[in-house]
């Protein structure tokens, strides 16, 4: 069985190759690396040692086929992946003095948009966990097919892993992102959002109330940036500080934090409602291992561009591998919070 089966787009990012000469607002050279979050995911949960499948669409054309052949050459399962008619989607992605990008789309009607309902079949959701992030519900389409992929993994048995990752802009109406959202993340079995998404959503970072009337019975993992994440469940709750690097493009940290932490849970084999999912010791690992991985995203211009030599995040995981993680000093840690006791106190020391 496949451990994580990612739903959702493929595409080539297009960054500038060094800065603007003087007076002209762009470079004169451009480098294409892989991009969309499921498939930077995929490619992370690969590299880690997961076996990792994505569901997505790419054109029938020359960017296509070499989106393919690099998801294979990282090990990722390709038979899901769709060869459509439509051209492969593209964005260029400029970067500010901090590695902040800003994006230009070129994906009017292209192949990672062209996914539908009847291109889902049974053996898609036949894995362990499934991931699904909100920019797949943005037309009537799309959330058909998002719907269709939820139904046959949740029917073989799949959790899913709800990746906010919201995009306002690329909505209708804020009313409809907000129902759509909420609808998919009442499914979810883990939640990840950051700071960020919370806030567009129109939810209030501080409080998690949003995640509180959304997704009550989930796990949570929220992400603040260059501050601490945190992971809020049956455990109780437990928090790791970001590690401290030179940021040389934020394009694909949170997917690789993605990738590091659900690399962690595969490895433990935790699903809701087992031993291992219970173990704050592990999720710390998890987070930890989260962060090592955005710390790589982030060392180079390309989500997955960064995430080479990763021997020791290796090491990391195979402490868990096949049972739940230990203390620093070998010793055995249990919670005692429930998970409602521990959202009330999250929310109580974030409010303060």
């Amino acid at each position: 069985m496949i451990d994580v089966v990612c739903f959702g787009e493929i595409l080539w990012d297009v960054f500038e190759s060094g800065r603007p000469r003087h007076g002209e607002p762009i470079a004169r050279q451009f480098r294409p690396e892989l991009g969309g979050a499921p498939a930077n995911v995929a490619i992370g949960l690969a590299r880690l040692g997961a076996r990792s499948a994505l569901v997505a669409g790419v054109g029938r054309d020359r960017l296509g086929d070499a989106l393919v052949a690099e998801l294979k050459s990282d090990g990722v399962d390709t038979r899901f992946v769709q060869q459509l008619p439509n051209r492969t989607g593209l964005t260029f992605v400029f970067r500010d003095e901090r590695g902040e990008p800003d994006y230009l789309f070129y994906r009017h009607e292209s192949a990672d948009l062209a996914i539908r309902a009847a291109h889902i079949t049974p053996a898609m959701g036949r894995a362990h966990w499934v991931l699904l992030g909100t920019s797949m519900l943005m037309t009537r389409e799309l959330a058909g097919a998002t719907e269709a992929f939820l139904n046959v993994a949740q029917s073989e048995g799949a959790q899913p892993f709800v990746d906010l990752n919201v995009r306002p802009h690329l909505w209708s109406s804020p009313a409809l992102m907000r129902r759509a959202i909420g609808k998919l993340a009442s499914r979810a079995s883990l939640v990840k959002a950051s700071d960020a998404d919370l806030q567009a959503i129109g939810g209030d970072a501080a409080d998690l109330k949003w995640l509180e009337r959304w997704a009550p019975k989930a796990t949570w993992l929220i992400t603040r940036g260059a501050g601490e994440a945190s992971a809020i469940g049956a455990h109780g709750e437990v928090h790791m500080p970001a590690m401290r690097t030179r940021c040389v493009s934020a394009t694909g940290a949170g997917d690789a934090f993605i990738a590091g932490t659900l690399a962690t849970l595969v490895a433990a084999r935790a699903l809701p409602g087992t031993r291992a999912w219970a173990d704050p010791d592990l999720w710390r690992t998890a987070l930890r291992v989260g962060h090592s991985m955005g710390k790589k995203a982030v060392s180079a211009a390309g989500a997955v561009a960064g995430l080479r030599n990763l021997g020791p995040i290796v090491a990391l995981i195979d402490g868990v591998r096949g049972g739940s993680a230990s203390a620093p000093n070998g010793r055995r840690t249990a919670s005692r919070t429930t998970p409602g006791m521990a959202r009330r106190g999250a929310r109580a020391r974030l409010i303060a």
